[in-house]
């Protein structure tokens, strides 16, 4: 995969700092919170919630399976691995020995675990796509068309993208970019908060900080990236994909700066209750 630094902070797209869960986080989570000091208990909690999970599917895993089966499965000599049937024997025979249920029946339930999660993944994605396409007519129509405005319009639009992606194997030239665009996205938010925070006269070191760090981690990456595999190997997609991501995030590293210091006597934004 690459060297460790920064392939590791990629590579792990869903942990501490996440571009998806930054974006529901913003979409969907501030919007439902009575108050600002929420915000911790909610993000923070949720986070801590999720790093459980990954330790009882790795618990789940090492417990169940033999390395050599495991390995078998998830990387074999030849052709496709498949991680989710790991899991889901890993269910399975975890269920047969504690319940006594047969191993079939509980390879099915762990099956459906994975679909259950990401099911509801996929509904937030909706939402969140018909989100960015609400702003996104704002920004280019003056007066935005009525149908333009239906929410069943813009979550249809969004389907209709996801299904297109699908049918198409789109989605296959597109993610190996998926971990860098995904930490970057998180760096850009962490970003963007910052200048909020300054504005508004509070502090942002810890907020800056993670921003600094998951800015040149993901920007390393891209560029480690573009010159050890999407030039060499001529992939015209994944090397355009590779530059856009690159200019958008400096364009973004780049307002920011100016927003912060030089414009200091902007108005500031306004405060959220606590």
């Amino acid at each position: 995969m690459g060297p460790v630094w920064p392939m590791l902070f990629i590579i792990i797209a869903c942990g501490a700092i996440s571009g998806f869960h930054a974006l529901v986080a913003g979409g969907t989570s501030s919007k439902q919170l009575a108050r600002e000091t929420d915000a911790r208990k909610v993000g923070y909690g949720a986070m801590i919630l999720e790093s459980v999970l990954a330790i009882l599917v790795i618990l789940a895993i090492g417990s169940s399976l033999k390395t050599a089966d495991y390995m078998a499965i998830t990387w074999p000599v030849e052709g496709t691995g498949n991680p989710i049937l790991a899991f889901s024997l890993s269910v399975g025979y975890l269920m047969h020995g504690t319940f006594g249920i047969s191993t079939a029946i509980g390879s099915i339930v762990g099956i459906l675990m994975v679909e259950g999660f990401v099911v509801t993944t996929l509904d937030s994605a909706v939402r969140l796509n018909r989100y960015i396409f609400e702003e996104f007519w704002r920004r280019i129509f003056k007066e935005v068309p009525g149908l333009f405005r239906k929410y069943w319009f813009n979550s249809g639009l969004a389907v209709i993208c996801m299904f297109a992606l699908a049918v198409s194997n789109g989605y296959r030239l597109i993610w190996p970019v998926f971990g860098a665009s995904n930490q970057l996205l998180a760096a850009l938010t962490l970003i963007a908060i910052t200048v909020w925070l300054n504005l508004a006269g509070k502090k942002s070191w810890f907020t800056l900080v993670p921003a600094v760090i998951m800015v040149i981690t993901t920007m390393a990456a891209l560029i480690y990236y573009l010159f050890a595999k999407y030039i060499p190997a001529s992939n015209i997609v994944l090397i355009i994909t590779d530059l856009i991501l690159l200019v958008l995030s400096v364009g973004v590293v780049f307002q920011s700066f100016k927003k912060t210091v030089f414009a200091p006597h902007m108005a500031k934004p306004p405060a959220v209750s606590s």
